[in-house]
């Protein structure tokens, strides 16, 4: 038999490799040094990690750096998610190019959340009282107590980098941007501390009541207080920009979106902001009870309220497209990307509905309030009351498996590419860390 691949042009064997599937490429590599040479080239795994919308994974997020967690010596799940590529060192083979290797791992990663392979982490405990507020950027995490305590916790020993004091009240709401974490507490203020060393920076001063949330971009600072304000402040420049005045009660939820800042509140309304100006854009008032959570971009805005449905807008003139009508209960959560809309409620259930207002499927497996929602190109998390988490398939509306930790309400998530992160409103106060990777 003859090996074409010897005696063809290079360029004309690359297109004759392109034709086949990652499966075919694999079982190629496995002929011979020059077959998987060929079956290995840039160009091919780029292409299908391109095809999938796997190219964060090489870019955003490179996998090839990412650090497995430490075994364990109780395996939760049945199954290691520790992905190994092993070449032995004194092999005559090359090391696997970057791009297949990004395919692999991504494949390999996007299998542990279907399957639910995952290590859960070292417990996290160090708060008196319940966790009230986290952030995370795969590295630390933040969190916020009612003990009046800041910790940051490191994500590779799992241990308290720095305990940090000086609240005088619960912490209502944590971000982090870069190496600078915000903190919003019901003593009024907002403290921006330095991530590496635990120092304090600067401390804004203006709100009249507790600040229960806050959104930060690196620069700008967006809060909302029981006040029933919403502030601007400038952090380069230390200084407050200016103070938005709408609602006539609390607000209930905030987030914000390239220039522009979206309230819902108590008082059935939404209000979005031009956080550059100043200034109210639109006020949205078709919700009959308080609006509980809200998500937008450049073209809609999405609602969900304790009327029991949710609403879509047009961003540019604020006026109501639709309304989402199935929730038995109060919609408490969600979330929206190019494909869908997901919902959950205290009805128990989770819902996706297409962008033109149709229920695709109602997913059951919570009891009780389902209160977070993490939605990505591949996956959707929902997490509530008996400290349930359900990873889906919400292409196929397909329960992919259900994480089950304690008998106990569920609170705080944060998901990232490889952790899931909660924390749930016990006293004292802990964090759980599942790692997929």
């Amino acid at each position: 038999m003859v090996d074409f691949v010897e005696y063809l042009p290079h360029e004309l064997t690359e297109r004759i490799f392109s034709y086949l599937s990652p499966a075919d490429l694999g079982k190629a590599a496995r002929c011979s040094k020059q077959w998987r040479e060929m079956s290995s080239h840039e160009a091919l795994w780029l292409h299908f990690c391109m095809v999938n919308g796997w190219l964060k994974y090489g870019l955003t997020v490179d996998l090839t750096l990412e650090r497995s967690s430490p075994p364990s010596k109780s395996n939760v799940s049945g199954t290691s998610p520790v992905f190994e590529n092993y070449i032995p060192v004194d092999s005559s083979l090359p090391q696997t190019k970057k791009w297949k290797a990004v395919y692999m791992r991504t494949q390999h990663l996007l299998k542990n959340w279907a399957k639910g392979r995952y290590r859960v982490a070292p417990i996290l405990r160090g708060h008196r009282q319940k966790v009230s507020a986290i952030d995370s950027n795969g590295h630390i995490v933040v969190s916020g107590s009612a003990d009046k305590c800041l910790r940051i916790w490191d994500l590779q020993t799992y241990r308290c980098m720095y305990k940090i004091d000086g609240h005088a009240d619960t912490i209502n709401a944590v971000k982090i941007k870069n190496n600078l974490i915000v903190t919003g507490c019901a003593d009024c203020s907002i403290r921006v501390y330095d991530s590496t060393t635990g120092q304090i920076i600067l401390i804004f001063n203006g709100h009249s009541a507790s600040v229960d949330h806050l959104q930060f971009d690196g620069e700008t600072i967006v809060s909302a207080g029981a006040d029933r304000t919403v502030r601007i402040w400038n952090l380069p420049e230390g200084k407050l920009q200016f103070t938005l005045k709408g609602h006539t009660d609390e607000i209930e939820c905030l987030t914000i979106y390239g220039g522009y800042a979206l309230t819902g509140s108590w008082d059935t309304t939404m209000i979005l902001w031009d956080v550059y100006k100043g200034q109210g854009v639109h006020s949205l008032a078709d919700h009959t009870e308080v609006v509980n959570c809200c998500q937008f971009d450049d073209t809609r805005i999405v609602s969900g309220s304790a009327d029991g449905t949710l609403k879509v807008w047009s961003t540019a003139t604020g006026e109501c497209l639709q309304t989402l009508r199935g929730h038995e209960e109060e919609v408490y959560c969600l979330a929206f990307n190019k494909e869908v809309i997901a919902s959950g409620s205290s009805d128990s259930t989770v819902r996706i509905w297409s962008h033109a207002g149709v229920v695709k499927c109602v997913l059951k497996q919570h009891i009780g309030i389902v209160r977070c929602l993490h939605l990505d190109e591949e996956k959707l998390i929902s997490g509530g009351d008996q400290k349930k988490l359900v990873v889906w398939d919400f292409k196929k509306g397909k329960l992919l498996n259900a994480i089950h930790r304690n008998p106990t309400l569920l609170h705080l998530m944060w998901v990232n590419e490889t952790k899931l992160i909660t924390a749930s409103p016990e006293t004292p106060g802990t964090i759980t860390v599942l790692n997929y990777w």
